[in-house]
């Protein structure tokens, strides 16, 4: 198999083989990740492609032909059938072997391990210190106001008894992947963001209509990184705070009723549930009237903002209308600082 193009950059992905089932299998998990192989079969061409290859998979097939180009530096490894042939190879080479396509998590790691360090995206996570604070309005005002300064953003939903943030976005007729359909994902998914529901330039995995799906932690990862990929803000409804360890670097922000009993309530829920770095941010309107400053002292946490009631925002949801509408300008101004200081 002759007549391969020249690497030219040192992302690139270099596949020694012959095998056609090899060559298939490797190149189904390049698709799905958006990414590109270059195979190559000759002698030559191998030759002349190998330094330039930031990863370099060799099959089976072709060990004694690159025997001599190994010399324990860059990223190589062999690939091939799970049997006593890989294991030879790999002994022959020095290098670790993946077998295929048993191994092809492991692969996609690598794949994506090779390519040009992107951009990851900023994630921000809202959960409640007691019910009843806002924190999916928060969550769908901070992703809207976000895409309308030019960011790409996606919404994940772990909030289980939230209502669900696609009838929140007025969405709920949208076709896409919901949580029923991805909670038992696992390894490297494609550009997720696509093939999600969406609107008014935001991508949002939400709850299922018909029943509530619980991710589990390599789902959670698995649509985490994908995103990550392609989306500048990622902003996580967390409900009540169970699934704060899962979420890596997030950024967690708290939401506080600014009454007594929301104060005592959230300082429960932040003993449970304090990832390092946490936020405040305060509630503030009828029976809610404490001082921010009061409620951040009482807690312990840096206050991040304060939003305060607006009744338009609950007359804008019953209607569909958008609970970042033009009547909602209390609402709006009060997000969008909160969103100066979380993205600066």
């Amino acid at each position: 198999m002759s007549g391969v193009k020249r690497i030219q950059d040192e992302s690139s992905t270099l596949l020694a083989t012959r095998d056609p089932s090899l060559i298939d299998s490797v190149a189904a998990t390049a698709l799905a990740l958006g990414t590109s192989v270059t195979v190559v079969g000759d002698r030559e061409d191998l030759r002349a492609a190998w330094s330039g290859a930031a990863v370099r998979l060799v099959g089976v097939d072709m060990a004694p032909r690159v025997a001599e180009l190994v010399d324990g530096g860059g990223r190589t490894w062999v690939v091939g059938q799970p049997d006593a042939g890989l294991l030879a190879a790999s002994a022959e080479l020095g290098v670790p072997a993946l077998a295929l396509p048993q191994s092809s998590a492991q692969l996609a790691e690598v794949l994506t391990q090779g390519r040009e360090p992107e951009p990851g995206a900023t994630v921000v996570a809202f959960y409640g210190g007691s019910g009843g604070v806002g924190t999916s309005s928060l969550t769908v005002a901070s992703a809207l106001l976000a895409a309308r300064r030019g960011a790409r953003v996606a919404v994940v939903e772990l909030a289980e008894c939230g209502g669900g943030l696609d009838l929140l976005m007025g969405l709920e007729g949208a076709r896409g992947l919901r949580w029923n359909e991805l909670g038992d994902a696992s390894g490297e998914l494609g550009h997720l963001d696509e093939q999600l529901v969406s609107g008014d330039g935001v991508s949002l995995l939400a709850m299922g209509r018909d029943a509530v799906t619980r991710p589990t932690r390599s789902a959670l990862g698995a649509v985490l990184r994908s995103l990550g990929r392609n989306q500048n803000l990622i902003v996580v409804d967390a409900g009540d705070g169970q699934r704060l360890d899962w979420l890596g670097d997030a950024q967690p922000v708290i939401v506080v009723a600014a009454h007594v009993r929301g104060v005592a309530a959230a300082r429960m829920a932040a003993e449970q549930h304090a990832p390092a770095g946490a936020g405040l941010l305060v509630r503030t309107g009828p029976g809610a009237s404490l001082p921010p400053g009061a409620v951040e002292e009482a807690l312990g946490l840096p206050l991040l903002g304060t939003v305060r009631h607006d009744r338009a925002v609950a007359k804008l949801a019953a209607t569909g209308a958008g609970i970042v509408g033009s009547p909602a300008r209390r609402f709006r101004r009060d997000v969008n600082a909160l969103l100066d200081g979380l993205l600066a």
